[in-house]
């Protein structure tokens, strides 16, 4: 028995001694150094809002106290970034981003577009979840979802991969909707100046976003919220439908829920594929370390934006999950949008 204790405290004493090393060379790593955090999608929205938020935050938490600047590269509904990430970006640690929630279900649907391996990027963690909603200016006489079945609703859309194309299209063949889709702006911030013009009457936006940046529209009752996306019912929305809700068939039903399983990856910051082992457990322990920041929460509440943290294992797993759905239901998914699989 005391050989056994003996030995048990030298392997406990070996694990904290390399944990130690591995911090010490992370450290003697990132120290001096400056990080650059890809944004796929343009300024302006709930993207940057996070990803902004978490970089004042994160350096004084990654051993070595690095520098991070943010670096912007939107283009393809975030694909473009996304690609650059995964195939040109260093992988020692120096490049961080956070990534489009949808990454796993666009790599099924856009293949050839999605140069990339959802699963092999070295996932960090979780700063939130994702609620989405459909806001519909009240010009339009929508007041609820089944409205939408009896008004034509155009729609802003910033990419064909992207929630802004997708939704409609869906809710279009399997929920009876009459959303008129239309595309080429540059984001989110730009189908809202549309919307102003009377160009545009929806898009779609997370919960977060639109309390936080929208808040006049909600309050002065220029816009409604006829559902929410997601699968669970948001706690600000506990009496209003989810997207699952508004299908017509079963499998309607089971092809929305697959489209918004990754709900569970939200806003997230992750790093290229390969990045040394020490270096991913360090830069995932001071994102866990930021999450917990009280100065990080106490700014997160300023600007209205919600912290829902998960861990990188989480949102590993996520993906996999996702990728793992049934092929036939994929390629029903990538004929109603338009994917090429």
């Amino acid at each position: 028995m005391r050989y056994c204790a003996a030995a048990l405290l030298a392997v406990m004493a070996g694990l904290i001694s390399t944990a130690g090393a591995r911090a010490q060379m992370a450290e003697e790593f990132f120290k001096g150094k400056t990080l650059r955090f890809t944004v796929v999608y343009e300024p302006g929205g709930t993207y940057d809002l996070y990803s902004r938020l978490v970089i004042v935050h994160l350096p004084k938490h990654i051993p070595g106290n690095p520098a991070i600047i943010v670096q912007y590269m939107p283009g393809a509904g975030g694909m473009v970034g996304t690609v650059n990430l995964y195939e040109k970006a260093p992988r020692d640690g120096t490049q961080l981003g956070m990534l489009p929630r949808d990454i796993a279900v666009n790599q099924m649907l856009h293949p050839d577009a999605a140069r990339y391996d959802a699963k092999r990027f070295s996932w960090l963690g979780r700063i939130a979840t994702y609620t989405g909603v459909m806001m519909v200016m009240s010009r339009t006489g929508v007041k609820t979802a089944e409205d939408l079945r009896n008004s034509q609703v155009v729609a802003g859309s910033w990419g064909n991969t992207t929630d802004s194309f997708v939704t409609p299209t869906l809710l279009n063949a399997l929920a009876g909707t009459h959303f008129k889709i239309v595309t080429g702006y540059r984001g989110a911030a730009d189908v809202d100046l549309a919307i102003e013009r009377g160009e545009a009457d929806a898009r779609v936006a997370s919960w977060t976003a639109l309390k936080s940046t929208r808040a006049e529209w909600l309050n002065d009752g220029r816009v409604i919220v006829p559902f929410q996306t997601g699968l669970k019912r948001h706690v600000d929305l506990p009496d209003l439908p989810l997207i699952s809700d508004l299908a017509q068939s079963d499998d309607g039903r089971r092809i929305l829920e697959f489209m918004n399983s990754d709900s569970s990856v939200g806003w997230n910051v992750t790093a290229p594929p390969e990045v040394p082992a020490d270096r991913v457990a360090a830069l995932r322990g001071a994102l866990a370390a930021t999450l917990r920041d009280p100065d990080f929460l106490a700014d997160a509440q300023k600007q209205g934006l919600e912290i829902v943290p998960g861990s990188g294992e989480e949102v590993q797993q996520v993906v996999e999950r996702t990728l793992a759905t049934p092929r036939d239901l994929v390629a029903r998914v990538a004929a109603i949008v338009g994917a090429q699989n």
